[in-house]
């Protein structure tokens, strides 16, 4: 595939043109540049996503394997119903192209016309027109925009034509848009969400010509964005959480829907429109629900215990532990995370996650029905009621809740990682605690010992190394120790546990050390034994010709 830089915008894929099987499409360089019908094994293929996994990784360091486990989040398992999908988006696109053919008559005067309506400010209806469109309705979180974006991904987004069986071409060919309802479900707010998206395709300035202008209503919009679909050969817009113009106000959401069919009815520019079960009160309008059909609605439901595409998710994912003990899927791991998640995919992809989280954090390194049911109680308590009303199969309970939003992953980690650094702090410090007091006891045991080769007794050599050690607990060598504590058991220097009244016994040098020698005599042992044991000769001797030499 050959791609080039749009000035200003993004990439394009220089046009490649294919033969086609059916009769409808030949000829039409719109659709002959499309990628190729495909397979049911070549989308499965295509929209599967699968982490990278080692059995090895599960013996690495708990914060390597908690970015390891963050790779579930791409795991995207293909189900019957996204095959479905991708075969209906691409009989959408298609089937918009048929009857706007840049080669064609009827496509230069279809610009002409458009050109007209703006000045009028009327949207007429074209006569060949393929009206089309599709309404996904499901719950937050089941996995509605993570599979219609995958399956778009799947084809480039803009085509640059130039050159078709030596006819000369000069247009960007934009396959499809996906929007956002704003908020506040207003039509100004969609129309400004397309010029900006338009604008970072094809380096335009819709906004700041169409958007920024305060003097153009909604209505004399509505002409423009039409014509300026025609004119980058749209190919499907793809609107989602049209639930938010529940709150439209002043016929707000009626306006929008209505534009949706006369984009339909115009240019026949295929539609999707996607939203949670809030969305079900906006058509009731036969004609809007009717042209929202033409490829059948779909109704997201989250998938059951009993069937097979659950099996097929929970079969799939639960091979990809990072924990030291890989769990066996049992039928209680597979009650307790279904009953968890109620079938729906995202909150079941997290608490897979938060429990091998947890598992490593606590130390159990194996996922359990209990771990589950911890990370349940502590991540779930805001979507609890979304659940409650699932479990009861409830419409009008469902509809209440329109999104689910569960602890963000990145959120639960940072929690967890502080209790696991916090427990490995206080496990160091109680470590370091135990270490210093077997070093202090080693040290005091060593010096006793020292002490008695020099004639002391047992008893007094404790008393004076506990007395030493009391006065300056600093101290961490022994020679040091041992020469502290024989002075204290000769009284050279003061004992500051005795009483404060008794002064100390000044003694000069020379003194001191005849008595170390004559006390060390007495028990037989040579000046040089007593000297070196009491730490005033080193046993190591070092010369070092510092740099004042020369």
């Amino acid at each position: 595939m050959e791609w080039i830089q749009i000035p200003n915008g993004a990439l394009a894929q220089v046009a490649q043109y294919s033969s086609q099987i059916v009769s409808q499409y030949k000829g039409n360089p719109l659709i002959e540049a499309l990628p190729p019908i495909m397979s049911k094994e070549a989308v499965v293929q295509a929209l599967s996503s699968y982490p990278h996994f080692d059995e090895e990784e599960r013996y690495a360091d708990s914060h390597y394997r908690f970015h390891m486990i963050q790779q579930l989040l791409g795991y995207f398992q293909v189900m019957p119903l996204h095959i479905d999908l991708e075969n209906r988006i691409s009989r959408l696109i298609r089937q918009g192209y048929v009857n706007r053919n840049l080669l064609k008559p009827h496509y230069a005067s279809q610009m002409v016309q458009g050109h007209a309506d703006i000045q009028s400010g009327q949207i007429r209806q074209a006569v060949q027109a393929f009206s089309s469109g599709m309404t996904i309705v499901g719950i937050s979180g089941i996995g509605k925009s993570t599979a219609i974006n995958r399956i778009l991904s799947m084809m480039p987004q803009v085509i640059s034509h130039s050159d078709y069986n030596g006819a000369q071409l000069s247009a960007y060919q934009v396959l499809y848009l996906r929007l956002e309802c704003p908020p506040d479900g207003s039509i100004r707010g969609l129309f400004n969400n397309f010029f900006v998206e338009l604008d970072q395709l094809l380096g335009t300035n819709y906004m700041d010509r169409f958007g920024k202008n305060s003097k153009l209503s909604s209505a004399s919009l509505m002409p423009i964005v039409t014509q300026i679909a025609k004119s980058c050969s749209l190919g499907l817009l793809c609107v989602d959480e049209i639930q938010n113009l529940s709150v439209a106000k002043s016929g707000g959401a009626e306006k929008m829907l209505s534009f949706f069919v006369t984009l339909s009815n115009s240019i026949g520019l295929p539609t999707i429109l996607i939203g949670t079960p809030r969305a079900h009160a906006l058509f009731s309008d036969f004609r809007i629900a009717r042209r929202g059909s033409c490829q059948g609605d779909v109704a997201w439901l989250p998938m059951k215990k009993e069937e097979p595409s659950w099996r097929l998710f929970i079969e799939g994912i639960w091979d990809y532990q990072w924990v030291r003990t890989s769990a066996e899927l049992t039928t209680e791991l597979n009650d307790a995370i279904y009953e968890a998640c109620c079938g729906i995919t995202d909150i079941a992809v997290k608490i897979f996650m938060f429990s091998q989280i947890r598992a490593i954090t606590s130390g159990t390194e194996t996922i359990t029905p209990q771990i589950i049911k911890g990370v349940v109680k502590d991540s779930l308590k805001l979507v609890e009621p979304m659940l409650c009303a699932l479990r009861s199969g409830d419409v009008v309970q469902i509809a209440k809740y329109g999104d689910i939003n569960i602890t963000p992953i990145d959120g639960f980690i940072e929690a967890e990682q502080s209790k696991l650094e916090l427990g490995k702090m206080l496990r160091t410090f109680q470590q370091s605690q135990k270490e210093q007091k077997v070093n202090a006891e080693r040290l005091k045991q060593d010096a006793i010992v020292r002490l008695t080769l020099l004639g002391i007794s047992e008893k007094e050599a404790k008393q004076s190394v506990s007395k030493i050690l009391l006065d300056m607990p600093h101290i961490q060598n022994i020679q040091e120790l041992v020469q502290e504590a024989y002075k204290l058991h000769l009284g050279l220097i003061e004992d500051k546990q005795a009483t404060s009244k008794k002064q100390p016994q000044i003694i000069d040098d020379e003194r001191d050390l005849r008595k170390l020698v004559k006390a060390g005599k007495e028990n037989g042992f040579t000046a040089y034994q007593v000297l070196k044991d009491a730490g005033y000769i080193a046993s190591d001797f070092s010369i070092d010709f510092g740099s004042d030499i020369g």
